[in-house]
């Protein structure tokens, strides 16, 4: 068992969560750097959105662990947020349109959505690229795009793997500046993992996990059951895994923003693994791209 001491009044509490019953707590406003093993998989079942994980999970206080699914996933979606892979971006939108998707998709009016959209980009450094697409873009500003997109709902726990990666001295630091001030003024409390000796640093505190998939989630995502020690292949087999859908589908990614159809029409819908994917209609059972 892998303990972590317990802050006073956490926000984020597992207790005896996953094959490994790893404990731990993250305190409101908290930065915490996780060993790198911990992936997308883990950090999206640590907020909540993935019910396959045993233990006890307690969010605000909220025990995740006795709700149904949708409520569960409900909940982890008003709270938690797990910032995306720069792959899941798309292209065919412009930045300010990829940052704004995940409020339009709530419902909300196309002005509001970018006027918040544009705000977060601007704390993110990156407004100068708000009509570009991410063809135009550097590594860096698509993660802090990425980052953008993750916030934009206000979410009080953000969840990011290794979003320093690939990145020069000076970007890390810069992106690493950005996200600490973020969470000086939004309360705003982060979970990384990584094994980056800067992220380490910078973080308040480490905690070193050991994470193996359980036999649930390996039965789904066809990911092996011993440690993960690369998150490279995780991603591999999560794209061939069959999407569960909580609700049906909304609309059309581009004519959502008034954009012409491209190709095949596509449908938007929200998956139990707590993201909201792109489908191209006919294509069989659907499947995260």
């Amino acid at each position: 068992m892998l303990v972590s001491i317990p802050s006073d009044n956490p926000i984020l509490l597992a207790r005896d969560f996953g094959p490994d019953e790893v404990c731990l707590a993250v305190g409101e406003g908290e930065i915490v750097a996780l060993s790198a093993v911990c992936d997308e998989a883990f950090l999206r079942a640590l907020s909540g959105a993935d019910p396959a994980w045993p233990g006890g999970l307690w969010l605000k206080g909220e025990p995740l662990h006795t709700l149904r699914p949708a409520a569960r996933l409900r909940f982890a979606h008003t709270h938690c947020a797990v910032v995306p892979r720069v792959g899941k971006l798309l292209p065919e939108l412009t930045v300010a349109e990829n940052t704004a998707l995940p409020l339009l998709l709530t419902g909300l009016g196309r002005q509001e959505a970018r006027r918040r959209a544009l705000r977060w980009l601007e704390r993110m450094d990156v407004i100068h690229c708000a009509e570009l697409h991410l063809a135009d873009l550097t590594l860096a500003e698509m993660r802090r795009v990425a980052l953008a997109r993750a916030l934009v709902l206000d979410p009080a726990v953000l969840l990011a793997e290794d979003p320093t990666a690939d990145l020069s001295n000076a970007e890390r630091f810069h992106l690493l500046r950005i996200l600490r001030a973020a969470c000086g003024t939004h309360t705003l409390t982060i979970v990384v993992a990584s094994d980056d000796a800067d992220v380490v640093a910078w973080a308040d505190r480490r905690i070193t996990v050991k994470v193996a998939v359980p036999e649930e989630a390996a039965a789904s995502t066809a990911a092996p059951a011993e440690p993960i020690a690369n998150s490279e292949p995780a991603a591999e087999a999560e794209t061939d895994e069959p999407a569960t859908e909580v609700s049906e589908p909304s609309g059309e990614p581009l004519s959502v923003f008034g954009h012409a159809a491209r190709g095949l029409p596509h449908r938007i819908s929200r998956h139990a693994r707590g993201e909201h994917r792109f489908t191209p209609v006919g294509s069989g059972p659907e499947r995260g791209r």
